[in-house]
């Protein structure tokens, strides 16, 4: 295993464990790689903003947002789902890792 880099376009089928210190680790496969350009330019990023469509074990979808914080030269990973508001701390992983 090894963690996913900021961007990567990562091709369908591809396994994805989220971690975080404070919860237990999630599964998900990778559907479709985008790279929204247009959430980039509205968080004055240079690129756009790598989202990544995935299924979790249970069959539900969700969208995958990996943003950066550059001052602390860490990332995040951000866990939406279309049917759910907004985002909670349960919606936030500190690493990505995908098997080799």
């Amino acid at each position: 295993m090894r963690p996913v880099a900021f961007g990567e376009a990562l091709p369908a089928g591809t396994r994805l464990t989220l971690s975080s210190d404070d919860k237990p680790d999630r599964f998900f496969t990778v559907i479709k790689f985008l790279l929204d350009e247009t959430s980039g330019v509205a968080l004055a990023l240079t690129g756009g903003v790598p989202t990544y469509q995935v299924e979790e074990e249970e069959g539900r979808t969700h969208l995958l947002i990996q943003l950066t914080i550059e001052e602390q030269n860490e990332q995040r990973w951000c866990l939406w789902r279309p049917d759910h508001a907004g985002f909670d701390s349960r919606s936030i992983f500190e690493g990505a890792l995908v098997g080799e």
